[in-house]
């Protein structure tokens, strides 16, 4: 038994690693060289969005500016501040919910995605990040059923597919795990998302006995 919790906690770990950086809806940018860097490209941002205060599109940039540098509640307030200005942005929304979930207020990080899903139902990152909060919550139904509904909405959503094969894994339903696994290599070769899915296959027949 022993041993099977530590394989479990092995592939959850890494699997859990990229599920959060699913949730961050900024996308990644190369890191300043020093703090300086940081505090230099925040000041003129701020500038900007003092010169257009009604700017959303400033405002989530600077949110993300903080998101990336952890200034969390920096990174509230300019997200609050989008959603504020435009109701249906759905780009703030997502990066809003990424903030309570990191802050673990996941009642409001759910709230926003779902408000996000009403305003965009054809979005699998949507559906896909909401199944992560629910798997975070050990919610693990409404979790696979998020993910189904992201692969629904998107068969080759690699994120979905990855996403689904931790539940499966979890849930020791082995089978399906490696199934949804082998499709994120199948659909993104060479990446780390298909790197992380083969060493979880693997993972799982040592532990099973079956490699050859």
């Amino acid at each position: 038994m022993e041993e099977t919790l530590v394989h479990r906690k092995a592939w959850l770990w890494l699997a859990w690693a990229a599920v959060m950086v699913l949730c961050s809806a900024p996308a990644a940018q190369e890191a300043p060289a020093d703090a300086g860097a940081v505090d230099e490209q925040i000041q003129k941002l701020v500038a900007d969005v003092e010169a257009a205060p009604a700017n959303v599109e400033l405002r989530v940039q600077l949110g993300n500016l903080y998101y990336e540098n952890g200034m969390l509640d920096q990174a509230l307030a300019s997200y609050l501040e989008a959603t504020r200005l435009d109701s249906l942005h759905v780009g703030a929304r997502l990066n809003l919910a990424s903030v309570y979930a990191d802050k673990g207020d996941t009642k409001d990080a759910i709230a926003e995605l779902k408000h996000a899903l009403r305003l965009d139902p054809s979005n699998p990152m949507i559906t896909t990040n909401l199944g992560s909060v629910y798997y975070g919550l050990q919610q693990y139904n409404e979790a696979v059923d998020m993910y189904r509904a992201a692969l629904s909405i998107a068969p080759n959503y690699t994120e979905a597919h990855f996403n689904l094969a931790v539940a499966f894994a979890d849930a020791q339903v082995f089978e399906e795990a490696i199934r949804e696994w082998q499709k994120v290599i199948e659909l993104a070769p060479g990446s780390d998302a298909a790197r992380v899915s083969a060493d979880n296959i693997r993972m799982i027949e040592e532990f099973r006995g079956t490699t050859k």
